[in-house]
């Protein structure tokens, strides 16, 4: 076996770093991996369990989706939860009360889900048992 030269795999590897010199990879992976991220930080709680915390109110966060054609897939409640936990995060909080998850009638939606939810901003230890 023929041994190459250390300053030939030198040059070989510059050209290689010089021949992707100004390439640029795009993907969505970023923007994928920050909302779930996001997504992750906030903690899905009962009106009951908000209530054992000095939790503060910060405001209703909604989501809705709707399939609008017959090969596209039906909104999920998941899809639409993980949406208002990115929301409430933006806001700085890290708790969520989903309040109410439905079907509604809606003109050009063969299936339109809507869920409605209060964002809040809950403190690491319970207030009260």
């Amino acid at each position: 076996m023929r041994k190459i030269p250390q300053f030939t795999t030198y040059l070989l590897v510059a050209g290689l770093m010089a021949g992707c010199n100004g390439v640029d990879f795009r993907t969505n992976v970023g923007p994928y991996a920050k909302s779930r991220i996001a997504s992750a930080g906030v903690r899905e709680y009962s009106p009951v369990e908000i209530g054992r915390y000095d939790a503060v109110s910060l405001g209703f966060v909604d989501s809705s989706a709707c399939q609008d054609r017959i090969d596209a897939p039906e909104p999920e409640r998941s899809d639409l939860v993980r949406k208002m936990k990115q929301r409430v995060h933006d806001m700085g909080g890290n708790g969520i009360v989903v309040e109410s998850c439905g079907k509604a009638a809606l003109g050009t939606c063969r299936v339109h889900l809507e869920c409605r939810g209060m964002a809040y901003s809950v403190p690491e230890r319970q207030s009260r048992p």
